[in-house]
């Protein structure tokens, strides 16, 4: 499938991605409830993020909400802990409790993520957070 990574906003079988009506220059990530997410829509999701900053010239500030997700494969993870782009700055995790939290801190604690990443509950704390990432990295 051919994606307009221009676009302010990309939908995928299980997640949608786009960038904020609340902050500029963040991209936010969002995932279908109890999703099991596997290597190949890691993959996807992380290269469609890339090019979508690409595409815009902006650097790579990204707010996840994996508040209602089931689980990230062991090979997902992974990937994500090694994934880097030049554009890459930050990354703040929404998590909830349970399942989401559990994950949230075994991908930052354990997998060790080559960028600043931070687990949060609120929103708006996540995004002013990344906000001042912005202002403190070109």
């Amino acid at each position: 499938m051919k994606r307009d990574y221009s676009a302010p906003k990309i939908e995928f079988p299980q997640a949608k991605l786009q960038w904020s009506a609340e902050a500029e220059g963040v991209l936010e990530l969002y995932f279908e409830e109890k999703l099991k997410m596997n290597l190949e829509q890691a993959q996807d999701y992380y290269e469609s993020l890339c090019k979508m900053a690409e595409a815009q010239e902006k650097n790579i500030f990204i707010y996840i909400d994996v508040s209602t997700i089931g689980g990230i494969s062991a090979d997902a993870r992974k990937y994500f802990a090694k994934a880097v782009n030049p554009r890459s700055r930050a990354c703040a995790l929404l998590v909830g409790s349970g399942i989401s939290r559990i994950l949230g801190n075994f991908l930052v604690g354990f997998n060790k993520p080559p960028i600043p990443t931070r687990l949060f509950s609120n929103k708006e704390k996540a995004l002013q957070w990344l906000a001042e990432w912005q202002r403190k990295t070109p």
